[in-house]
């Protein structure tokens, strides 16, 4: 259950879904705003602080990839987005997490997965803002938990909040391979999202580095977990 009175926007066109999805949440503690379009939903966010924002992708006019993206690029970019969709396809959940979503659930859904998911974002998220500040480094490859920015030699790397999220757990247990569980456990709590959830923010975190080479340093054991080594520790 969250704190008391956390503040959540919800961004859905289907009246009928809002108001079940406002209530059932509501009767769990949260404080719920309601936007219908992505216009709304903008002027909100930009005139309130929320906790975390429930966005529904497929909205008339302004969808919620754009509403998502430009979020991302004002001062609501570290409050995390949960995307609704009606389609379970890798391409469209790489689009949204390349919109700047940090999770998605697929229409229709039981709400109390919704619940668990909000949780566990808004814990990871004061986490990372009460976590510490120093600087963590693999060869090349650095993150700074305080200003939130990484770099690879020198060029800056744009990450999703998931992917920085990921980036962090694992240079914090760098040379050591993280499992699997133990990442979805920090991401989600004791409710991970399907098995391609984590897969999908990995290959687009890959993707990320690979703009500015450092890919290499990001290692998969398939089965087991993800490591970030440098290149030159190969055996």
């Amino acid at each position: 259950m969250p704190a008391s009175g956390q503040r959540l926007l919800l961004v859905e066109d289907d009246l009928e879904m809002a108001e079940s999805i406002g209530d059932f949440l509501e009767r769990r503690g949260w404080r719920v705003e309601h936007a219908r379009n992505g216009a709304l939903a903008l002027h909100l966010a930009a005139a309130e602080r929320f906790a975390v924002v429930v966005l529904d992708r497929a909205m008339p006019a302004l969808d919620g990839l754009g509403v998502c993206r430009v979020l991302r690029a004002g001062p609501s970019a570290a409050v995390p987005i949960l995307m609704l969709t009606a389609a379970d396809s890798l391409q469209e959940r790489l689009e949204g997490f390349d919109a700047g979503a940090d999770d998605y659930l697929v229409k229709p859904f039981a709400p109390a997965e919704l619940h668990a998911r909000l949780t566990a974002l808004v814990r990871r998220s004061e986490a990372g803002a009460s976590g510490g500040d120093r600087l963590l480094r693999c060869a090349e490859l650095e993150l700074d938990p305080a200003t939130r920015e990484v770099r690879h030699a020198g060029r800056r790397v744009a990450l999703t909040n998931m992917g920085f999220a990921i980036l962090e757990i694992l240079l914090r247990r760098t040379p050591a391979v993280v499992p699997r569980a133990e990442i979805e456990e920090k991401l989600w709590g004791d409710e991970p999202p399907g098995s391609d959830a984590l897969r999908s923010h990995v290959f687009a975190l890959r993707t990320a580095l690979e703009d500015v080479g450092g890919a290499t340093l990001l290692r998969t054991h398939r089965g087991v977990g993800f490591q970030i080594r440098p290149v030159d520790s190969d055996s």
